[in-house]
């Protein structure tokens, strides 16, 4: 199983890789996904690198519950279990 630090640490990368100018700073379990500027396209395009990197599918019903990257951290190690 992943650790929350590996997660996130794939998720800075996803960004990066949608947008190469992405100033994501600190990013921790309890920092809030609209804080980090994404957009609904954006982060719909990180989420999608994601799960190509994990080969996971991540349910819509549960994307749609997603405020703080602690709880996609959650999501992918419940996926993954």
């Amino acid at each position: 199983m992943r650790s929350d630090q590996e997660i996130i640490q794939l998720f800075k990368e996803s960004v990066r890789e949608v947008d190469t100018n992405a100033k994501l700073g600190n990013v921790t379990a309890g920092t809030e996904l609209a804080q980090l500027g994404l957009d609904s396209v954006m982060t719909m395009e990180v989420i999608g690198v994601m799960e190509e990197k994990l080969n996971l599918r991540f349910p819509d019903e549960e994307l749609a519950t997603l405020k703080r990257i602690g709880d996609l951290t959650k999501l992918v190690q419940r996926l993954a279990a």
